[in-house]
């Protein structure tokens, strides 16, 4: 279950490409095509401007918190905007059980876009309150910004890969001591 709340989170932060300027979510119609390509809502399933907007919010909120969780500064602007987009995202508590799995669950109000915003910040929150959150990271080239897992023992992964941004991001700061060297 931890997995599937994660990948969930990872796949929609992982629509915008940062480093090509692309965004497979990029409007409110292929938003609604990522949405039923994944079986989230119905092909009939309305996408209208706000919600795109409230779901790009959202997206972006959750890349500052993976940010955040690479030690980089957390952006209060975009966490503040997420916020407010998901006042219309409403979420409803069901309890099960006591020791019977999940005693409790979040789970969307809203149907739709907001719905499916809904069941993303439902998983944000479980990942949040199990601790597996701390573990989705934004790739720190600032280029990227790719979500990635950090599956390392002691969490000290920094990098989407090491064979890509590590590379250009360790040559990067090789070149610069070069320089300064050079200079000083």
């Amino acid at each position: 279950m931890v997995e599937g709340r994660l990948e969930l989170i990872g796949d929609f932060v992982n629509t915008r490409d940062v480093e090509h300027g692309e965004d497979e979510v990029g409007s409110p119609a292929a938003l609604r095509d990522w949405l039923v390509e994944r079986g989230l809502v119905d092909v009939a399933t309305p996408a209208d401007v706000p919600a795109h907007a409230r779901a790009l919010a959202v997206r972006e909120g959750i890349r500052a918190l993976g940010r955040a969780n690479n030690d980089e500064p957390l952006d209060h602007a975009t966490l503040a905007a997420m916020n407010t987009a998901a006042r219309a995202a409403p979420l409803v508590m069901t309890i099960g059980r006591p020791g019977a799995g999940e005693s409790w669950r979040l789970s969307p109000h809203a149907e739709g876009v907001d719905g499916f915003v809904g069941r993303l910040l439902a998983a944000l929150a479980a990942s949040m309150a199990d601790g597996s959150f701390s573990r989705l990271k934004a790739c720190r080239n600032d280029t990227c910004q790719w979500l990635f897992h950090d599956g390392s023992r002691n969490r000290s992964g920094t990098w989407c890969s090491m064979a890509g941004c590590g590379s250009r991001m360790k040559s990067r700061a090789y070149r610069a001591r070069q320089r300064e060297s050079a200079t000083a």
